[in-house]
């Protein structure tokens, strides 16, 4: 079915959240070329939206711009993925430390709640949607608005990655153990136990995403 055209009135944000929506769903795959006016003509919108739609999908690491052509749907390297996961350490590493003693019952609860229904999630969308909403809720009491930005433009090409290459099923147990031993440490006030956890898990993640790359290449 083809889309429903966008008013022209659209900022770039809106259109880039429908072209992230897109390859997210796999309608568009690694390799494809979006072209800037096949866009502008699809979503009835001009050419300068879309310039800024696809830069700023550019800065995520989803696309390698192509100037006067479009832009192409990329995934991460295997050293782009290790680079990335090496400042995830760095920065989540920083607000979980800052969080860890300003959570209280009510924001331990939530991430209780929250890992329950990750833990039920059977669909990749939903499965990472649930991990995106933990790890929100988990540095949220940190208050640091510019690391928080920072962390999910590190995680953000990681996600659509996993999206469509992984899924609920890929170290399910391990995933849930290493969540719910972070809400111990919270609760228990151990710093070094939860940057332990939380160090193991980001390794454990990129082990994952870095083996899944490889046999992507193989493919």
């Amino acid at each position: 079915m083809k889309p429903e055209r966008l008013a022209a009135t659209t900022t770039a944000a809106a259109l880039a959240a429908r072209l992230r929506e897109g390859i997210d769903q796999g309608r568009w795959q690694a390799g494809d070329l979006l072209r800037q006016e096949h866009l502008a003509s699809e979503f009835g919108v001009s050419r300068i939206p879309v310039r800024e739609a696809l830069a700023q999908l550019q800065s995520e690491g989803l696309l390698t711009v192509a100037h006067y052509r479009g832009a192409r749907v990329t995934w991460p390297t295997a050293a782009e993925i290790d680079e990335i996961f090496d400042l995830r350490r760095l920065v989540e590493g920083d607000l979980l430390a800052r969080a860890l003693t300003r959570h209280d019952a009510r924001s331990r609860r939530e991430l209780q709640r929250l890992q329950e229904r990750l833990e039920d999630a059977q669909d990749r969308l939903g499965w990472i949607a649930g991990d995106i909403a933990f790890h929100e809720a988990l540095y949220a009491p940190a208050e640091r608005p510019r690391s928080l930005a920072l962390y999910r433009q590190l995680r953000a090409p990681i996600d659509r990655f996993s999206v469509q290459q992984l899924g609920p099923g890929i170290r399910k147990q391990g995933w849930a153990d290493e969540h719910r031993l972070l809400i111990a440490a919270i609760a228990a006030g151990d710093p070094a136990g939860a940057q332990a956890v939380l160090a193991q898990h980001l390794d454990a993640t990129r082990a994952i995403v870095l083996t899944a790359c490889a046999e992507l290449g193989e493919t």
